[in-house]
């Protein structure tokens, strides 16, 4: 059972009602002793990306294919890059922009929760605030080079590439270690979290290989391995917290209390 307190705010139970707390956000008291399930939410805010991605692409390839896959260099290539398809054509830049600002501040509750069960499990100091930082500048960084595309404001962009880039790959290496000790929601070890900080670096230098070929060479079907490798690269970023925020917090609720 779920024990109410004088202030408002956020609790995470397990579903034997064990947990830990603290005020997060406030709410209005007749959302008192609600519960939600925080793997519920987590899904949403994942598909709701996965969604915004195979749309944004599904529309590309269909209208757009001709143009999208000929580049600059009017070769022969089989995939547009995501990335020229969400900055280049309409609605899918908007579709994009609307869907990921809308998980962002979705995954932003997992910046929280991330930071709660690192207490839980004793780590303190420089090392929480450290790991809880490098999520929320992830998020960030994710959050302007959706907004702003290259062809639009071109430093924030880049800025936000880097960002997230550098972030999300420290995040991957750091968090998949603490799942493979067992640090995580549900005190399970998943091994197979190590396969993703490598897939996630072998696809971005085959991203930067390929496309320096191919803009430097305009040899066809350069481009569409480097279209092919920007999709792996981008689901496994979403499979990889699909793990940490939505599998491995099955069982946990959020409770307003």
């Amino acid at each position: 059972a779920v024990v109410s307190t004088q202030s408002t705010g956020i609790a995470l139970r397990t579903s034997a009602g064990k947990g830990f707390s603290g005020v997060f956000l406030a709410f209005n008291m007749n959302l008192e002793g609600k519960l939600l399930p925080y793997h519920a939410l987590a899904s949403w805010y994942i598909h709701i990306v996965s969604l915004a991605a195979l749309l944004c692409y599904g529309i590309t390839m269909y209208y757009e294919f001709e143009d999208s896959t000929a580049t600059v260099c009017h070769v022969w290539n089989l995939l547009p890059s995501f990335s020229s398809t969400v900055g280049n054509y309409t609605p899918q830049r908007y579709i994009w922009r609307l869907l990921v600002g809308i998980s962002c501040i979705m995954r932003s509750l997992s910046v929280w929760m991330f930071y709660r069960n690192l207490q839980r499990f004793q780590k303190q100091g420089a090392l929480v605030y450290a790991f809880s930082c490098l999520r929320s500048l992830e998020i960030f960084g994710l959050f302007l080079l959706t907004m702003f595309a290259s062809t639009e404001v071109f430093s924030l962009h880049a800025f936000g590439f880097s960002l997230f880039f550098l972030c999300s790959t420290v995040n991957i290496f750091a968090v998949s270690r603490l799942l493979h000790n067992g640090v995580t929601g549900s005190g399970l070890i998943n091994r197979q979290t190590v396969y993703f900080p490598l897939i996630y670096i072998v696809t971005f230098f085959g991203c930067f290989v390929s496309y320096i070929v191919h803009d430097w060479y305009c040899i066809s079907g350069v481009y569409t391995i480097f279209g092919a490798l920007e999709l792996i690269m981008i689901f496994s970023n979403i499979l990889f917290w699909t793990h940490c925020d939505a599998l491995d917090w099955r069982g946990y609720t959020i409770s307003i209390e």
